[in-house]
């Protein structure tokens, strides 16, 4: 074989790999990811948009009464770190296929277990699906020309995972147990240190629960500085109010009114002679 032939041999082999590479890599549905934050839970969604190109979706391309993957290419998939309860079924925290099964007016929602698929298996294994809810199917004013797959109505304990795609739209009803997770947060990743354990009492003042704890961190908090300031004879006595230690809350709201005085914080100040018209019944 002479040289200009061998030439022209590794130019053909390399086109063919660049060919093979452009193959490979494009999609003619567009993967995306979404990572959303709802209370103290973490979720990543993935999956891959399918157009509707002229086609008929529900009812022909996908056909109403089977298990459908929920997207295209690669199983759409939806990770939680925080066990959650989607309808009516608790599932715990890690990463699942979501499946699901359109009817004309209802749809089926289901997680699977095995996320490394293609297609929904065929067949499908019953001992890694997990029914989850059914849920009415919502008529769309407009036309989605993409799937649409996101998070709606997000509240700290709760949120909607939204399915649209032509004229079709389903709610899926998601509820989060942000109160344990929070706590299992500071129970685990708890560093001691002032500003941790000042969180922690911000969060269970905020919310009227375990006051006694919150009072404990807070104590906690202020006993490792060195120096008080007038947020933490504020944030102290708010405590003490709510749980209606009315002599206590009143002596660290008026220390705080002092420095808050002393530094010129027009906003803390502010904060304090609201509390203080509270505790003194005006």
């Amino acid at each position: 074989m002479n040289s200009k032939m061998l030439l022209v041999l590794v130019v053909l082999f390399a086109s063919s790999i660049i060919c093979h590479a452009q193959v490979e890599y494009l999609r003619l549905s567009p993967a995306q990811k979404i990572e959303q934050r709802v209370g103290m839970t973490d979720m990543i969604l993935e999956f891959s948009r399918p157009q509707m190109n002229d086609r008929k979706v529900f009812g022909a391309l996908v056909p109403y009464g089977k298990f459908w993957r929920t997207g295209a290419n690669e199983n759409t998939t939806l990770a939680f770190d925080h066990r959650i309860k989607i309808g009516e079924t608790e599932v715990e925290d890690g990463k699942y296929a979501l499946i699901t099964k359109p009817m004309k007016s209802e749809w089926e929602i289901y997680l699977y277990t095995d996320i490394n698929n293609l297609d929904v298996p065929n067949p499908i294994d019953s001992t890694k699906l997990i029914y989850l809810t059914t849920v009415p199917v919502l008529e769309r004013v407009d036309v989605a020309e993409a799937l649409v797959i996101n998070f709606y109505n997000l509240t700290e304990t709760t949120a909607d995972l939204g399915i649209d795609w032509e004229r079709t739209g389903v709610r899926i009803p998601i509820s989060f147990f942000t109160r344990e997770a929070m706590e299992k947060k500071i129970e685990v990743e708890f560093k001691q240190n002032v500003f941790d354990y000042s969180i922690a009492a911000s969060y269970y003042y905020q919310r009227g629960i375990e006051l006694d704890k919150a009072k404990e961190l807070k104590e906690l908090a202020m006993s490792l500085k060195e120096t008080l300031n007038a947020w933490d004879y504020h944030s102290y006595g708010a405590i003490l109010h709510k749980m209606g230690n009315k002599k206590e809350a009143l002596k660290n709201i008026e220390l705080s009114l002092k420095l808050a005085q002393e530094t010129q914080n027009n906003y803390l100040i502010t904060e304090c002679e609201k509390l203080l018209e509270e505790l003194k019944g005006k």
